[in-house]
């Protein structure tokens, strides 16, 4: 018989257990879901036409004036904060924002006077947007070559 009042006391204390758990999981509302919005990091690229331009044969004292035509591919607007090159070469650069798609020009003019010899001339291009990776301005060689005759 004590087994059997145990046993009755066990079921009533179960019992009791289940059904003294809150109706959470019977009352199901859907939660809202949270709102998700479509984050689009912005990253700057420029894509030139020619990185690298060869004037070939110029004449020693000879000037020579050509651009490098950029587009921005990215989707960050490109800042010139300046472009720099060699005693023989004056670099005209965008002053104003380069919006993405639109195009920018860098130009420059070259005076062959100062030179003696043969020679590839850097064009650096430093621009205000920094660089996520590294934390650093953005930093673009461009450059241009020439043969010098007499």
């Amino acid at each position: 018989m004590s087994k059997y009042v145990l046993s009755l006391f066990a079921c009533v204390v179960l019992m009791g257990t289940v059904f003294s758990q809150s109706p959470k999981s019977m009352d199901y509302t859907p939660k809202a879901k949270p709102k998700t919005e479509k984050v689009t990091q912005k990253f700057l690229k420029m894509s030139f036409d020619r990185e690298s331009i060869n004037l070939g044969k110029v004449k020693r004292g000879e000037i020579r004036n050509f651009d490098y035509i950029f587009t921005n591919t990215g989707t960050e607007t490109i800042e010139v904060d300046i472009a720099s090159g060699c005693d023989c070469s004056t670099i005209d650069y965008p002053v104003v924002p380069i919006k993405p798609g639109e195009k920018g020009k860098i130009h420059v003019k070259f005076d062959s006077g100062k030179k003696e010899e043969s020679e590839t001339v850097d064009v650096d291009l430093y621009l205000k947007n920094i660089d996520p990776k590294t934390g650093h301005r953005v930093f673009k060689i461009l450059n241009f070559t020439f043969e010098l005759i007499q």
